[in-house]
């Protein structure tokens, strides 16, 4: 028996690190308990999170390698709590997007050709969840390595931590130091989690749609079944299946709707923040002279970053073509072949009907304006060039 996509690496990798921030759809009452216990630690996580990097931007103000540093751990942690704020306010709709596809995508049976085409996605989704995964995990453990090199050779005094701490208290003695620095790994990882989960599920579902909308074509160029049409003459057949697709079709459409809706707010974020955070990422990398774990530190960071925006783009872009490509799978129909003049010209006019409506591109949109694609990628990117650019023009200055 075929395993099924929600039984997939993929599926699987995405719920644990959604869990993590207290988002899954449990099915148990005390799963749904400790997913609200979760959410409540991770907001309070993060909040103590962007308190001690806003207080350690505001205390550096002057030194300007040091504020940019600063600027660049308060944007992460800000860009990952706001994702969580911003879920939160909207978590009844998320869990029920994730009963949804798991009753109608992921948990349920298809044919050879729907198989093929889910492990299709499903494989193409484990890559991408890897690699975020890795580079994000990658990040935070040399961002807590840093510290304990540095530390070597210096007496308590001048311990330092990962996050300094701006408090009337004895931070760099025992045992202040080690109870510290554990909440600031436990508190930055979760940081590390929110960064990256929900991006990786928007990119699990939007492949997930796109493996959809690649059955629904094919459903609909086999409307009309030639080997069929030879062992009965009735045709009546044709229309139960064009509104079969139809109908598949106005569910996918829906669906969509309400992932637009869930991440309208936070797109329009990744679009606004994401440029600050890779140019001053870039910029970090540019300008830190001599140490190698910090140079290695920040190109792990650009890069992850970068690749986990052009994941972000490509996989909304692919949506976008899937659906658009469902008016060539209705064109495709070999409605010429009916015998029927009254249910030939019938199933044409459905046919347009499709045609015309699957022409408007489903699609996730910055803000309910411009839709997201390619081109989305390569314009933070240039926006992230030219911020780099005027810095170095002004650091030169």
């Amino acid at each position: 028996m075929a395993s099924l996509p929600g039984d997939s690496w993929a599926v699987r990798l995405t719920a644990l690190f959604v869990r993590c921030c207290g988002f899954w759809a449990e099915d148990t009452k005390f799963g749904r308990k400790a997913m609200d216990v979760i959410v409540t630690y991770s907001l309070i996580a993060l909040l103590f999170a962007f308190c001690v990097t806003s207080n350690d931007l505001y205390n550096c103000y002057g030194d300007f390698d040091r504020f940019t540093y600063c600027g660049l751990n308060v944007v992460t942690v800000g860009f990952g709590f706001y994702k969580l704020v911003a879920f939160s306010m909207k978590r009844r709709m998320f869990l029920h997007l994730i009963y949804y596809a798991k009753k109608n995508f992921w948990f349920c049976d298809y044919d050879e050709y729907g198989t093929e085409v889910m492990n299709g996605c499903m494989k193409r989704c484990l890559g991408i969840i890897i690699f975020a995964v890795f580079m994000c995990h990658l990040t935070i453990i040399i961002h807590y390595i840093k510290p304990l090199i540095a530390n070597q050779g210096m007496n308590e005094s001048d311990r330092i931590l990962p996050f300094q701490l701006w408090i009337d208290l004895p931070v760099t003695l025992t045992p202040w130091y080690e109870i510290l620095y554990i909440i600031e790994m436990f508190s930055g990882y979760h940081c590390c989690i929110c960064y990256f989960c929900f991006d990786n599920f928007l990119c699990q579902i939007n492949i997930t749609l796109v493996g959809q909308f690649l059955i629904l074509q094919k459903e609909f160029r086999s409307i009309y079944d030639e080997r069929f049409a030879l062992m009965s003459k009735d045709e009546s057949y044709i229309h139960a299946r064009l509104i079969k697709c139809v109908e598949k079709h106005q569910a996918l459409i829906a669906f969509t709707e309400k992932v637009k809706e869930l991440y309208r707010d936070v797109i329009l974020g990744v679009v606004v923040l994401l440029s600050l955070l890779i140019c001053l990422e870039l910029f970090q990398l540019m300008t830190t002279v001599g140490e190698m774990l910090a140079r290695i530190h920040y190109c792990v960071y650009a890069g992850g970053s970068i690749a986990q925006l052009y994941f972000f783009a490509l996989t909304c872009n692919d949506l976008t073509e899937a659906s658009l490509a469902i008016s060539n799978a209705a064109y495709d129909v070999r409605w010429f072949l009916m015998k029927s003049a009254d249910k030939k010209n019938a199933l044409v006019k459905d046919l347009q009907t499709v045609i015309m409506r699957s022409q408007k591109a489903c699609s996730l949109t910055v803000g309910g304006f411009a839709p997201v694609t390619l081109m989305t990628f390569t314009s933070i990117c240039n926006r992230a060039f030219s911020f780099l650019t005027l810095m170095r023009q002004s650091l030169d200055y």
